[in-house]
């Protein structure tokens, strides 16, 4: 079932779900349109589902040999029109060369009508445009049971493997970052006593390892690691300065490490060692130097080494936007806070966020099929603007180009030079906002928004403040499932398929003109109705709001 599930929640299979499914618990009304098909289909229920089925069919029915079915399942999966054609009056009608020798017999010579064999090859090529091969799937499935059992008891283990696998893939880092949280579980930032090279489970947390940031190679961090398991942990910056080869230590690396908060269990103000850090590694090298060159005394003795000893400057720390703007510099993502932490919930209210981008499959060909969204759709997100490039056009006017960021990751937006002249002046780095426009996903493009409208999002800004507040009581609105029941003897499946989908949307049946209220809430989604749509017709299953 996870194999056919798969396989099917695609395109062109998608809507032979409910025929599926309904099948699938009413094995004996299954029908075929030829007696050839019932040994093929039968392991699925009477429904096409993987391209192996397709060429076996041409193959049982037609006569095809193994080449040449693959040839037609290549053709339906290019939706290539013009060799569709002519498979089509191959699969009915048969081939033959030159000389009368039979290439393909074709299902008339097989004793398919022609009706039944232009009907069967039509539903072919409709589900194979978009069809998976089942070993592919098989595969999937393998995959897809093992990581969900290992989400659902080990998520800690899992994530931070996850992590790893993505390591210099910043977008996704950020994503998975987010739902760690989200999910209760803490991050724990860098530290230069407790890091491991990669990211790490530590006490059901997730520990960031030193490898996640900027400009710290894997011979400083071999040489961290090494020192601090043959001589304990370092007891202080001073300490950490000293004690870590010289070789392996430069400045842009302990600055780095700093504003990643390597050292903040140090107690010490980042501030603070940003500013003592290169006269520390400084003096840190002339000992050192001196080391090599004079270890052993006048009289024979080994030298004392004088510990580093530093004064802090009593400046204070940096301020919380100039602190997670040097954590994200340096870690690509923000973890001892966010600028947007006050603002999640207020975007909650749109219909987009960055996290509708990170559900996607990849076809045979790389290319790219977002399950959420789709090229056109009018969308409205919240987030802060952080990158902006200010073109002229050819006639010399202005216009945009800026990234707006939430807490999922970044999308690139586009503003024309009417709209822009419209909202130049809200255009400017680090502005939180609320942005309205039409999502454009092209094939090899990365996703985009071209702007119709924005605004700054203030949390004392009355006209936002109004508009979200417009917003809520529209989606405020009450919605009931109504699902009518137009025989009696399916009201207990019906019931027994909403206690599945437990969640808040009230439902009504129905019956002999009469509504009656069903305990059970159920969240509304695909799958839900998809089951419905297995037991009634589409036209009594409906959603109504109040």
């Amino acid at each position: 079932d996870l194999i056919a599930g798969i396989s099917m929640y695609r395109p062109g299979p998608m809507k032979k779900i409910p025929q599926y499914l309904k099948f699938h618990s009413k094995p004996n009304k299954i029908t075929y349109e030829h007696p050839l098909l019932e040994s093929i289909l039968k392991v699925t229920y009477g429904t096409i589902i993987y391209q192996e089925q397709v060429m076996a069919i041409v193959q049982r029915l037609a006569g095809y040999s193994l080449g040449q079915a693959d040839v037609i399942r290549r053709a339906m999966g290019k939706k290539n029109v013009e060799e569709m054609k002519r498979q089509r009056e191959k699969f009915i009608f048969g081939e033959k060369d030159e000389d009368g020798n039979v290439i393909i017999e074709g299902a008339l010579s097989r004793g398919v009508s022609e009706e039944v064999a232009a009907q069967i090859f039509d539903e072919m090529a409709d589900f194979a445009k978009y069809a998976f091969n089942k070993s592919h799937a098989a595969a999937y499935a393998v995959l897809a049971y093992q990581t969900a059992y290992l989400k659902a008891l080990y998520p800690q283990e899992f994530l931070t493997a996850i992590l790893n696998n993505r390591i210099d893939k910043i977008d996704e880092i950020t994503k998975y970052v987010m739902y760690l949280k989200e999910k209760g579980i803490a991050v724990l930032p860098p530290d230069i006593n407790k890091s491991k090279d990669y990211f790490s489970v530590e006490k059901r947390a997730v520990r960031v390892g030193l490898v996640a940031i900027k400009g710290v190679g894997h011979a400083a961090i071999e040489s961290i690691i090494e020192e601090r398991e043959k001589n304990g942990e370092f007891k202080s910056f001073e300490d950490f300065i000293s004690r870590l080869d010289a070789r392996a230590l430069n400045k842009s690396l302990v600055r780095n490490l700093i504003n990643a908060g390597a050292f903040d269990s140090f107690k010490i103000y980042r501030s603070r060692l940003i500013l003592v850090h290169e006269n520390l590694i400084d003096k840190a090298a002339a000992l050192a130097k001196e080391r090599e060159s004079n270890q052993i005394s006048f009289f024979g003795t080994v030298l004392e080494e004088a510990p580093l000893i530093i004064n802090y400057p009593p400046i204070p720390e940096y301020d919380v936007k100039t602190k997670l703007a040097n954590e994200k510099a340096v870690l690509g993502v923000y973890l001892s806070g966010h600028p947007l932490e006050n603002y999640v919930e207020k975007f909650k209210k749109f219909n987009f966020s960055c996290l509708e981008l990170s559900e996607y499959e990849e076809d045979e060909d790389g290319g790219i099929r977002y399950l959420n969204v789709n090229d056109g759709d009018r969308v409205t997100m919240g987030g802060m603007i952080t990158d902006v490039s200010k073109k002229t056009t050819k006639t010399g006017q202005g216009m945009a180009f800026i990234t707006v960021e939430d807490v999922y990751g970044a999308i690139d937006c586009v503003m024309f030079p009417k709209i822009y002249e419209k909202f130049k002046d809200k255009v400017e780095l680090d502005a939180i906002v609320e942005v309205e426009g039409r999502l454009s996903i092209r094939e090899g493009e990365r996703p985009s928004i071209t702007v119709d409208k924005l605004r700054i999002f203030s949390e004392k800004s009355e006209e936002t403040e109004d508009k979200v507040e417009a917003k809520t009581e529209k989606k405020a609105e009450r919605e009931i499932l109504y699902i009518n029941v137009v025989d009696e003897s399916l009201q207990d499946e019906i019931l027994d398929t909403l206690e599945s989908y437990a969640g808040e949307v009230e439902v009504k049946l129905i019956i002999k003109g009469k509504a009656y209220n069903v305990r059970e809430r159920v969240r509304l989604c695909k799958a839900l109705f998809f089951e419905l749509y297995s037991i009634l017709e589409e036209k009594n299953v409906k959603i109504v709001k109040k």
